[in-house]
């Protein structure tokens, strides 16, 4: 089940979807087959006397060599997905790592420089009254500006170095919501791609499974007591097929009917 896309660029949001993986007619053919001539060996072993009042849920699940290989090129394929995911989203998640380090740096300072400018303390009406040498005949105006010169000066330097603090807090917090955007966006394409190897298996197994019931000697008590074994949706991948954890396991599916 080879990898049928090339790499992807950022396509436009009218663009065609995508088509389903082509169920070929020799794969069909194939899974007849192999369902006919499984058939014909008795496989899988039918209980002698199973439990009439068992429900559906409680079958058991049915293997065959031919439902192992499904299984195995299903889960080989969701696994190839899983690597190819890990390797394109390694870069931005240690960028993102290295955002989040700089993030709080970032927002130390900044708490120091608004620190910084809340305890400037300005300057009070004696010390701006307060003359000095060569100021005793200089008008009182010219002398509270004077004093208040430094206090301004410094006052205009503290702010500029906290406004670019905060600045390069917000792109910084920018760029880490671009990474991990682009992080849920890949795995949400993978998790997407994991679904339909997963789907179109289970479209195999059950053209297999159909075929194999009609000709078994024993069909009707077959489909009765046991249902197919396939692969199951990796743990990495949600039921909702919207995001990818850390975890590898293959986790639950519903059971076909």
């Amino acid at each position: 089940m080879a990898r049928q896309t090339a790499a992807l660029s950022h396509p436009h949001w009218d663009r065609r979807p995508a088509d389903p993986i082509r169920y070929r007619i020799t794969a069909r053919i194939a899974d007849w087959w192999n369902g006919r001539q499984d058939a014909r060996a008795g496989l899988p072993a039918v209980a002698s006397d199973p439990d009439p009042t068992a429900p559906p849920h409680g079958r058991s699940a049915a293997f065959t060599p031919h439902l192992e290989k499904l299984r195995r090129m299903a889960n080989d394929a969701m696994h190839h997905e899983l690597v190819h995911l890990q390797q394109e989203v390694a870069e931005p998640a240690y960028q993102l790592a290295r955002a989040g380090a700089q993030l709080v740096e970032a927002e130390r300072a900044l708490a120091r420089a608004q620190e910084a400018l809340r305890d400037l303390k300005a300057p009070t009406e004696d010390e701006l009254r307060a003359r000095r040498v060569g100021e005793t005949d200089t008008d009182e105006s010219v002398v509270r500006k004077r004093r208040l010169a430094p206090y301004l000066e410094r006052r205009a330097r503290l702010e500029a170095h906290r406004q670019e603090a905060e600045e390069a807090l917000v792109r910084l917090r920018q760029t880490r919501a671009e990474l991990q955007e682009r992080i849920a966006r890949s795995q949400r394409v993978a998790a997407a791609r994991a679904h339909r190897i997963h789907e179109h298996s289970w479209r195999r197994i059950g053209s297999y499974w159909q075929r194999l019931v009609r000709k078994h000697p024993a069909g009707e008590q077959l489909n009765r007591t046991l249902r197919p074994g396939g692969p199951e949706v990796p743990d990495w991948v949600d039921p909702a097929g919207e995001r990818v954890t850390a975890g590898t396991a293959a986790g639950a599916r519903p059971e076909p009917t």
